[in-house]
């Protein structure tokens, strides 16, 4: 079955303008149907789903164009943000003192570094 660009809209809030940059990217194969309008498969949704985890996990989309990580090895990356965010969670709370406090710094620079330079 094929989506036009606006059932993927209404159902989903993604946009043609997503749609179009993706595929210009080569990260979908979204094609014409006999009306003109930009249609998508199953496959290209499926792709959409891991193109969307993936910059979720931090990838860029520029790396994605010469190989996109498997649903797999996002969820690992994923499921160790998460551990990671709840750790940060924790010691947040933990700033009674000053060692405590150097602690959460240097955490939380480590986070940045790992995490959000990727972005």
């Amino acid at each position: 079955m094929l989506f036009t660009t606006g059932e993927i809209y209404k159902r989903t809030g993604f946009t043609e303008r997503s749609i179009r940059y993706y595929s210009n990217l080569d990260l979908l194969k979204a094609k014409k149907n006999d009306n003109g309008q930009l249609v998508l498969s199953k496959s290209d949704l499926e792709n959409i789903v891991q193109i969307l985890a993936s910059k979720i996990a931090g990838y860029k989309l520029k790396d994605l164009i010469d190989q996109q990580p498997s649903l797999s090895f996002i969820k690992d990356d994923l499921t160790q943000i998460i551990a990671d965010l709840e750790n940060v969670l924790f010691h947040l709370d933990q700033t009674d003192s000053e060692e405590n406090l150097m602690e959460n710094i240097r955490l939380l620079q480590n986070y940045n570094a790992k995490y959000l330079r990727k972005r």
